[in-house]
């Protein structure tokens, strides 16, 4: 009864862990890799929101347990210190492509805001699940293949709704092409690998599955949303 369910829950592992592998290893190439020109990551990130008209929208520094993120509802890109101020290949890859994210609107916006909800499903609802399966068996007597039929449910079903609305990281990244254009015209090499770097951080965020417990638990310490301007910030010496 179970061999099924626990296989397809392996299956669902492997693709979180093949998102993570490929992310964390262009990270690791990319961050040895300069930048094409001399721009750190908020300030290509705002030459891009400036291309589009973007002028309100506000760029962020914020150091927590999630970061690099764009924030439709306070119109703010939160980054991190070390993407915010870095000139490597990987910190424009992250900065631009959560910055594409501001230029969503109609429907765009729409299916942007469902797939934020389902990253946090992703980051919260296994853990909970996990915490709450555990006391009903613990204080219901609640039977344990129930329980862990009811866990693998849930994370297969939010593994799919992941997969689903994947296509709203690459629509950001399509939102990237007249800037990048402009900005790297007489750098073809530059762009071909930007673009390969956009392209594994847009699936990134199907790893945080796996991830759960870390968000679950780390998010309730105070302190991990601190946050503050990065336009009042001093460049790094």
């Amino acid at each position: 009864m179970l061999l099924l369910p626990i296989l397809i829950f392996f299956i669902a592992l492997a693709v979180c862990n093949w998102a993570s592998g490929r992310y964390s290893i262009m990270m690791e190439e990319a961050s040895r890799e300069s930048s094409p020109t001399a721009h750190t990551g908020s300030e290509i990130a705002q030459l891009f929101l400036n291309h589009q008209g973007l002028h309100k929208t506000e760029i962020v520094e914020h150091e927590g347990v999630i970061s690099n993120y764009y924030d439709p509802n306070r119109n703010c890109l939160f980054l991190s210190r070390s993407v915010a101020r870095g000139t490597r290949m990987a910190d424009w890859a992250v900065a631009l492509h959560e910055a594409a994210h501001a230029a969503e609107e109609g429907d765009g916006l729409k299916e942007l805001r469902w797939r934020q909800t389902i990253i946090k499903l992703c980051r919260y609802a296994p853990s909970l699940a996990l915490v709450m399966l555990l006391a009903s068996m613990v204080l219901l007597r609640f039977p344990a293949r129930f329980a862990l039929l009811g866990l693998l449910a849930i994370c297969l079903t939010i593994l799919l709704l992941n997969l689903g609305t994947l296509s709203v990281e690459f629509r950001a990244n399509k939102q990237l092409s007249r800037f990048l254009d402009h900005h790297l015209a007489r750098q073809p090499s530059a762009r071909e690998r930007l673009e390969f770097c956009l392209h594994r951080v847009a699936t990134r965020e199907l790893a945080d599955l796996m991830a759960s417990p870390k968000y679950f638990f780390l998010s309730a310490i105070p302190g991990t949303g601190a946050a503050r301007s990065a336009k009042n910030s001093s460049k790094p010496h």
